[in-house]
């Protein structure tokens, strides 16, 4: 019997050497706008994408020139919570570095747009200084992590923030490939490793949500990962663990569909981080490449 062919994206994965690639010389190349096409992908797992002005395609090739390329950068915005502070620099960001335009998205989080190249690294720095980040803003690892965006509400609503923001920490890669391009950390030389994602990481994308009843402003079952606070007099006993949920569906393949997430079980707080790690490996071993 055969082996199924190992897709391309796969193999870019796996010989990245954990989301380097040659990141840093395609940024070096002042002769192109764009990144070689491993970067291309490899980028998403740093928060962005490689994107060109379709609507000016056409004129650019009759005149011989390449695609007008930029760049799509999506933050890490755990719940969607951010300071006034930080709301300022993520503005004067948008109109130094960007388009001038900042979109907000439906994973409560917001996003870059018109980014040169030239651009990427300075807009990434000034974020950084306001404790933003962009890893795992695409890419096929665990995305943002949906909470109520409001954790002034209550001592429960606090509480149960906390968590998403652990959720979302814990579940990050661990590669130092993100400092060492963007923020001009130290290079680990032979000591990086991924003991969650392995060197392949995920099949696709992975999306968590904890919610707070009565509401389900975050849709939770429709949520790869989904926590539901338990709580009793406003004080949080655990979490209704959710696994299975998704939207996403591919045109003409009937193998694939929408469905909600099925109910696993409770897990009290101290066990919500064990949790969210197996179910993220079990996609990783089992999930369809």
């Amino acid at each position: 019997m055969m082996d199924a062919k190992v897709h391309e994206n796969e193999i870019i994965k796996g010989s990245s050497n954990f989301l380097r690639g040659t990141l840093r010389k395609s940024m070096a190349d002042e002769l192109t706008g764009a990144l070689a096409p491993a970067d291309a992908q490899l980028c998403k797992f740093h928060g962005f994408y490689q994107q060109d002005d379709r609507d000016l395609r056409q004129q650019r090739q009759e005149q011989f020139l390449e695609p007008y390329y930029s760049f799509m950068l999506r933050a890490r915005l755990p719940g969607g919570v951010c300071t006034p502070s930080q709301w300022q620099t993520i503005d004067a960001v948008a109109q130094r570095l960007g388009n001038g335009s900042i979109r907000l998205t439906t994973r409560q989080t917001f996003q870059y747009h018109g980014i040169l190249k030239r651009n990427l690294k300075p807009l990434i720095q000034q974020i950084n200084k306001a404790m933003i980040d962009s890893i795992g803003g695409c890419g096929d690892v665990n995305r943002n992590v949906l909470c109520n965006p409001n954790p002034l509400q209550s001592q429960l609503h606090a509480e149960v923030y906390r968590w998403a923001r652990r959720i979302s920490e814990a579940l990050l890669p661990q590669s130092n490939a993100y400092h060492e391009i963007w923020l001009d950390g130290e290079r680990i030389e032979g000591g990086d490793s991924e003991p969650l994602y392995g060197d392949t990481y995920l099949p696709r994308k992975f999306k968590t949500a904890v919610a707070i009843p009565p509401s389900n402003d975050v849709d939770v079952y429709t949520n790869d990962l989904g926590f539901v606070a338990i709580a009793e007099q406003g004080k949080l006993l655990g979490f209704n663990v959710l696994a299975g949920g998704g939207m996403g569906t591919t045109h003409g393949d009937t193998s694939t569909f929408p469905r909600l997430a099925d109910e696993l079980g409770f897990v009290e707080p101290r066990q919500i981080i064990a949790v969210a790690q197996a179910v993220v490996a079990v996609q990783r071993d089992h999930g369809n490449r």
